[in-house]
């Protein structure tokens, strides 16, 4: 759009070189019409992009490839999809369905967004149901100009309620099953396509959706929508939304488990299960690559079998909730029991201690170990003879309110690592320190029922312990506040004593106790007088074998 100022300005220039009024109003009239037509003509394809604030439905889709993969991220409202592009951290706090406004900069349909914090307000959240029946309804759908079958209806309808739903059963620890129909081979209105840019998924849906419900299929009986169809250009194997009510799936190509446990664990809400590679020398560190699809002891990673890792399952339900097996958080120094991971029972399938907290956001990121077997659909792990993991115990981390922090560690970063690793678990008698946190993880046993950690925090049960102020500097008679935080292995400490003391530029000392709150957290307020000296004072805290120190100034 030209301004209109900018208009006027235009025609001013002109008018200083015409002399007659008639053609001064001739030639204005001429440019607001260029102007009204350049306007239209160019529309939004030349002009910056204009500052929205939308509400609608969030969609989260991912592709997956072998390379490239990818999430997609759109807002349906209004009748319209406009595709989300964030300039850094992606909503991964969020599924489909989600109900949420969004501020951004609209270039046709497409939304540029600062971030998936700042940007995006959340009006309410969708939560899956992923326990008990998960109605699933899949559609097999070739195209007219390949109207080839690759198996058959009996064959897909065991993968998914004979195979995949007996996967759901025991990674549920008989919680979650699926049921349903498989409806087809319908033969829809559009080619096969024949790259990613013909690749049109939401046509295939669409015309797949028609075909079925033109055939007697009540598309709403179901939670879960699964599209499959021959093998096709699309450069993916498979591709889902993350949650969503429904879920949509799209599987083109071979069917098996590694695909559809996959796409419907994307369904039921899940991200994927990476790596993280620290190098030859470390576990975790600054400076660390990731591997989208790393953990090939998880169904969410690149293994075609493999149970989902604690951290996912507790996403799930289906650990530390409700009549699901527990959980066991540890919050201090001692030795601790698992039971196996696949196993029934009530015993703890996982041990859960906190690594850190992010000191702006304040989320908690947890190490999971667990003890995996070669049982049921984890018995792939027996017949690899590289393997550690039935002699061990798998660490991953993940971040609470982050469905995209699941990571595998390499317990034994020293040993060759062929892309994918082999050996990654803690073996008995070994231990991972990281100071950072003040925590030791010791593997004491490991037999075919379970796994004994021992856990040690700080040195000599030492605390870490950090003192500020609430500003640098202050003048007299003002309320001065000393903040002590206590943490044990990165955990809050609460009840515990902590000694304060305040040593005054001329060498006078005040001293005070607080105890600390669930939050780990001691207050001192020092109430400074008229009389009181200027210059740098010093606040001591200690509190069980820590101490610390901070200055402020007094003016």
């Amino acid at each position: 759009m030209i301004p209109h100022h900018v208009t006027v300005s235009r025609a001013n220039s002109v008018f200083s070189t015409v002399s007659s009024p008639s053609l001064k109003v001739t030639i204005f009239l001429l440019i607001l019409a260029i102007s009204s037509w350049a306007e239209n003509v160019f529309a939004q394809s030349v002009r910056p992009g204009l500052v929205e604030e939308v509400e609608g439905e969030l969609e989260i889709l991912h592709e997956d490839r072998d390379v490239g993969s990818r999430y997609l991220y759109f807002l349906k409202a209004a009748g319209r999809r406009l595709s989300l592009n964030f300039a850094k951290d992606e909503p991964t706090y969020l599924t489909s369905g989600a109900k949420v406004r969004v501020r951004g900069i609209r270039t046709n349909d497409v939304l540029a967004l600062q971030s998936g914090g700042d940007s995006v307000q959340v009006l309410s959240s969708a939560l899956p149901n992923t326990l008990g029946e998960q109605r699933t309804l899949v559609i097999l759908v070739n195209f007219r100009n390949d109207t080839s079958q690759p198996y058959a209806v009996d064959f897909a309808n065991n993968v998914f309620f004979g195979t995949t739903s007996s996967f759901f059963l025991e990674n549920s620890y008989q919680q979650t099953y699926l049921s349903g129909v498989v409806n087809g081979w319908y033969t829809i209105d559009m080619d096969s396509p024949v790259n990613a840019s013909t690749c049109d998924y939401s046509l295939i849906s669409s015309l797949a959706d028609q075909a079925a419900s033109s055939a007697g299929v009540v598309l709403s009986n179901y939670s879960h929508k699964v599209y499959a169809f021959p093998q096709t250009g699309c450069g993916w194997w498979g591709l889902s939304s993350v949650g969503g009510t429904p879920s949509r799936s799209w599987i083109t190509g071979s069917l098996e488990l590694g695909v559809t446990a996959h796409e419907l664990g994307h369904g039921l809400g899940l991200w994927h299960s990476h790596s993280l590679d620290c190098g030859a020398s470390a576990v975790i560190g600054s400076s660390c690559a990731t591997n989208e699809y790393g953990d090939i002891v998880d169904m969410m990673g690149a293994s075609h079998s493999a149970h989902y890792n604690a951290f996912q399952k507790e996403r799930l339900g289906w650990l530390n909730a409700g009549v699901s097996p527990p959980i066991t958080t540890v919050t201090s120094s001692g030795t601790y029991t698992l039971r196996t991971y696949e196993s029934l029972g009530s015993g703890p399938k996982a041990l859960k201690i906190l690594k850190s907290i992010d000191p702006s956001t304040g989320q908690k990121t947890y190490y999971y170990l667990e003890s995996r077997q070669a049982i049921g659909f984890d018995g792939f792990l027996v017949t690899d003879p590289s393997q550690n993991v039935l002699n061990g115990v798998l660490v991953h981390t993940g971040t609470e309110g982050n469905g995209n922090s699941s990571y595998l560690l390499d317990m034994t970063p020293a040993t060759p690592v062929y892309y994918w690793w082999y050996d990654a678990a803690l073996a008995g008698g070994q231990s991972f320190v990281d100071s950072d946190a003040g925590l030791t993880m010791t593997t004491d046993w490991v037999s075919g029922t379970g796994a004994s950690v021992t856990v040690s925090f700080g040195s000599g049960g030492a605390a870490n312990l950090t003192v500020s102020t609430d500003q640098p500097s202050y003048t007299r008679n003002q309320m001065v506040s000393i903040k002590a935080t206590v943490r044990s292995g990165g955990a809050p400490v609460a009840n515990t004593t902590v000694n304060f003391s305040v040593k005054k530029s001329n060498g006078a000392v005040v001293t005070a106790t607080v105890t600390t709150g669930s939050n780990g957290i001691a207050v001192y307020k020092l109430r400074l007088s008229r009389k009181d000296p200027v210059g740098i004072y010093e606040a001591d805290a200690a509190a069980m074998s820590a101490s610390s120190a901070t200055n402020f100034m007094v003016q």
